[in-house]
């Protein structure tokens, strides 16, 4: 019978040994440290000087673009294997399929979470240096929780993402759907003024408040509540898929 390890070190070494997966990570730190040092660069300076001023959301700028690596990743690393018709033979290796999914998520998490922590390190230090005295420390009220969300927050997207990749089984499929969806019509939905409210629960959406510093007027929930709502929807997803998984065949 199956134990996690051994699922867990050959979920690794697929992931691993693909230059698509660290293509991806890469791209990922590359894009979130490169917008966020270029947007305080080009703007800090005159943003820091306003009264909404909020230096979470300029530090971690980069986060959004940063997103779609952290979708294709998590749906390669899911859909893709019924892309390439090698699902078969992972789940005669591992034929218990909640052994499987664990050791498949919890190496995609693994990955993005080490990416994420070490660029939004990275990109905190960087962006407050540009910005000289204008810049905040993580003991500035609120920063150090800004930080920790700039890390859960592209890490719970990789979560959700790999739970649909498994739903749908397509990767070109789940690329169709999760990045519309989150670059463009997320957006444009919190554009809808009788739709911000309810929009505000979605993802994505949520994340982007739980990385700010504090809340604004029109927010329904704080940055706490905000990363608790990310990561419902990722425990919500991730129990949907193991569901799906157990009952149809590969």
């Amino acid at each position: 019978m199956t134990t996690v390890v051994p699922a867990l070190r050959a979920e690794w070494i697929k992931a691993t040994t693909v230059r698509s997966t660290w293509a991806c990570l890469l791209a990922y730190a590359v894009t979130v440290f490169g917008v966020s040092v270029g947007a305080v660069a080009a703007i800090g300076e005159p943003q820091a000087a306003q009264a909404d001023y909020d230096p979470g959301v300029l530090a971690f700028y980069g986060l959004n673009f940063g997103h779609v690596a952290v979708i294709v990743l998590a749906v390669l690393l899911t859909a893709g294997e019924y892309g390439h018709r090698t699902v078969h033979t992972s789940l005669t290796a591992v034929p218990r399929r909640g052994v499987f999914l664990a050791a498949q998520f919890g190496v995609g998490t693994g990955l993005v979470l080490v990416t994420a922590a070490g660029t939004a390190l990275a990109a905190f230090f960087a962006t407050q240096a540009l910005l000289g005295p204008a810049g905040v420390t993580l003991g500035s009220p609120g920063m150090a929780r800004s930080l920790v969300a700039a890390v859960v927050q592209p890490t719970v997207l990789a979560v959700f993402c790999m739970a649909v990749g498994v739903l749908m089984r397509d990767q070109s499929g789940a690329l169709s759907l999760l990045v519309p969806f989150f670059f463009l019509v997320s957006p444009v939905l919190e554009l809808v003024p009788v739709l911000q409210d309810v929009v505000q629960f979605l993802p994505d959406r949520a994340g982007a408040v739980a990385v700010r510093t504090f809340g604004r007027p029109v927010d329904v929930f704080g940055p706490v509540t905000g990363l608790v709502v990310c990561v419902l929807w990722a425990v919500a997803a991730v129990l949907v898929a193991r569901w799906a998984l157990q009952r149809r065949d590969a």
